[in-house]
């Protein structure tokens, strides 16, 4: 029986590296071969747990078939099809194998497993210790639904050998269930958060380049973009009125040019320095009064939900203001006619949480993706380093961000930091 279960324990296992090889690439995990695939190879993971099973009594058997089940649904996030064919490809091989309890047998998959699907909606990838929990729970579920299958076949079956003769046999199988499912759950957290990683490092070095550059490149930019301003500024006295047009318009493209150079010195050295304690309800007062001409301008309403007046952070002022406002902007100019960017501000979980959301047009998931890049933008005449200006400041100031979107509904940004308490 053990070995047995030792087999168990490495089939349960093996899917879940090979799954590994394809979450390292985000962009094929979205495609429906994949999720098919996916589907059929934890399903034939459960069927070699059938294959090999324990038998406790007469023929009824126990093995750990609802493990890879159970992990594929709950780690599948908002996709059903994988679960679905993994479970579809579980039952038919019951059918298939048959027996005198293949009624009992197939009834207790599909309750063991049939759960999984209503955690879907309620589980964010953010949430590890909120899946692990769900897994062991279903784990447990799996167990009580065997025990009782058991006592059901008992009953059908009254010339069976007796429970308590094989009570070992259902202890060992409960404790080996509990052992796989937490081994295969810390084997998805491991994987998860390896990738997490591997994405971010991959980031911080594009980010790195992009600093070395600026670091080198914007000052020595700079000092000669103010000798030509000032000059043409001196030149624009002296000249005509159709000249002084002309002179009106390379003005206003050195100032643009100076604001994408301020964006790079923003990028090479993103310390926050001189911080104090904000007290958020009232910062945001302040700084929602700038943007609202702006969003009058535009067509835009701002709105402003904080009744809360115990909301500190440990912060940077000037930067924290820019990311605010940088944010702000993004929102009312995704808006093409007319709509709202609503700010909330509440405390939650030891942190201070910032939303800002507008119904503008909204992001596809690709672009949501590439949002932070180098470059990378979608307004036509944007340069892509505000929001990657914006990316650092906050994780500069220990904070976090993150964007959820819809095309045609709108985008949500929010901003979490720690939140501290006020001096005496």
């Amino acid at each position: 029986m053990v070995n047995q279960l030792l087999i168990h324990l490495i089939i349960i296992s093996f899917p879940i590296f090979i799954q590994q090889f394809f979450y390292a690439r985000k962009k094929i995990i979205d495609r429906i071969r994949y999720q098919v695939l996916n589907g059929f190879v934890f399903g034939a993971a459960s069927i070699l747990c059938m294959a090999y099973p324990v038998y406790v009594t007469g023929s009824f058997h126990g093995d750990l078939r609802s493990i890879p089940l159970i992990v594929l649904i709950i780690y599948g996030y908002k996709y059903y099809l994988p679960g679905v064919i993994a479970l579809a490809v579980a039952v038919l091989y019951c059918l298939y194998i048959g027996g005198d309890d293949v009624v009992l047998s197939t009834a207790s998959l599909l309750l063991s497993v049939g759960p999984c699907f209503f955690f879907l909606k309620s589980l964010r990838k953010n949430q590890a210790a909120k899946r692990m929990l769900i897994c062991m729970i279903l784990s447990i579920n799996s167990v009580i639904v065997l025990i009782a299958s058991l006592f059901l076949y008992l009953e059908s079956n009254p010339n069976s050998i007796e429970i308590r003769s094989h009570g070992i046999f259902i202890m060992v199988l409960a404790a080996s269930s509990f052992i796989g499912m937490g081994i295969s759950t810390l084997l998805k957290e491991h994987f998860i958060e390896t990738a997490y990683l591997k994405h971010e490092l991959e980031r911080s070095e594009r980010l790195k380049i992009v600093s070395q550059i600026a670091a080198s490149v914007a000052h020595e930019v700079r000092n000669p973009l103010t000798v030509v301003k000032g000059f043409l500024q001196l030149l624009k006295e002296s000249v005509d009125d159709k000249r002084k047009d002309y002179l009106n318009i390379a003005l206003s493209e050195l100032d643009r040019a100076e604001y994408i150079i301020s964006d790079y010195l923003n990028l090479a050295k993103p310390q926050a320095d001189q911080l104090e304690i904000i007290e958020v309800s009232e910062f945001l007062v302040h700084t929602l009064e700038i943007m609202n001409s702006y969003g009058l301008i535009q067509n835009v309403q701002i709105h402003l939900n904080c009744n809360q007046t115990d909301l500190y952070v440990w912060a940077n002022k000037p930067k924290l203001t820019q990311v605010i406002l940088n944010l702000i902007k993004n929102g009312v100019e995704a808006i093409p006619d007319k709509g709202e960017v609503t700010v909330n501000a509440y405390y939650y979980n030891e942190e201070i949480c910032i939303e800002i959301i507008d119904t503008g047009k909204g992001i596809s998931k690709e672009e949501l993706e590439q949002l932070g890049t180098v470059f990378f933008t979608t307004k036509e005449s944007g340069t892509g380093l505000g929001i990657l200006v914006t990316y650092r400041i906050v994780e500069a100031l220990k904070g976090k961000i993150a964007f959820q979107s819809e095309l045609g509904i709108g985008t949500k940004v929010l901003l979490r930091f720690p939140a501290v308490e006020p001096e005496n």
